[in-house]
């Protein structure tokens, strides 16, 4: 695996997610348990579509940049990853669960790029110059 491939992958990710909730919220949000249609619960999800967007294409033009770009941007994703992720689950788990159903889907889309930036950054196999 390489850093371009995970880059491609996860920017079809937030490419996909990005405009399902900047486009179409009304459709996205429910898809998650989400049955709030205030005004203010639209427009927050159409902001989290329009970054959801920019990372995307951020990743996309990325993944031809130097290594050492690459690599810089395989820990701020891995951090990023697992701050979603911890958010993900107390949106799921709280008192008041924001996130109803389907809320595996973004728990396993985090954890399975988690592991993908963890093993690039970590356990990737060195290439020999």
């Amino acid at each position: 695996m390489s850093y371009k491939v995970l880059f491609v992958i996860n920017a079809l990710v937030a490419v996909v997610f990005g405009l399902g909730f900047l486009i179409k919220p009304d459709i996205a949000l429910p898809l998650l348990g989400v049955t709030e249609q205030y005004a203010s619960t639209v427009w927050a999800a159409r902001f989290f579509g329009s970054a959801m967007l920019a990372l995307g294409l951020v990743l996309w033009f990325a993944k031809d940049a130097d290594a050492n770009v690459q690599k810089g941007m395989g820990w701020a994703l891995l951090i990023s990853t697992l701050v979603g992720l911890v958010v993900t689950l107390a949106a799921t788990f709280a008192s008041n669960a924001v996130l109803r159903q389907n809320a595996w889907i973004p728990v396993v889309i985090y954890i399975l790029f988690g592991l993908g930036y963890g093993f690039m950054i970590f356990l990737q196999p060195r290439m020999k110059e």
